[in-house]
């Protein structure tokens, strides 16, 4: 999937909610989209029953999700996104899981964007998120 440019709408306030869980993992990448995009509130959570509550009861923009869970990471990604035809939220994977066939899983199931944690810097996070952002918003 391409995924749209960034517009004005996209550097608007956002909500990013990171699942991970690796302690560290989430506080660096938590740490980093905070300090790289002051317009989003980040939220975190450590495992994924924890990270679908957040979603039920906040309005979450973007989800960045790590595969390489207890739980499958996929079937979070399954319950986020329902109809990967119509996502509601942007979802994008971040995960240390590198094998050639995940990206097109993860993004033929509706994840916007598939980035490995020790390749991705901070700018293009950010681009990423917004522009995974800004994808959602134009389907809805």
């Amino acid at each position: 999937m391409v995924l749209a440019e960034p517009s004005s709408e996209a550097t608007t306030h956002a909500t990013v909610l990171i699942i991970d869980d690796d302690e560290e993992d989430l506080k660096y990448w938590s740490d980093t989209v905070r300090n790289f995009a002051s317009n989003y509130t980040v939220l975190k959570a450590q495992d994924s029953k924890s990270g679908l509550a957040i979603c039920r009861e906040r309005t979450v923009d973007c989800v960045l999700l790590d595969l390489d869970m207890p739980e499958s990471g996929f079937q979070v990604l399954f319950n986020l996104i329902p109809d990967r035809k119509r996502p509601e939220i942007a979802v994008v994977i971040l995960t240390r899981m590198v094998h050639p066939i995940l990206p097109q899983i993860a993004t033929h199931n509706g994840a916007l964007a598939y980035l490995v944690k020790q390749q991705t810097s901070a700018e293009e996070l950010a681009t990423v998120i917004q522009r995974a952002i800004s994808s959602v918003k134009s389907t809805q």
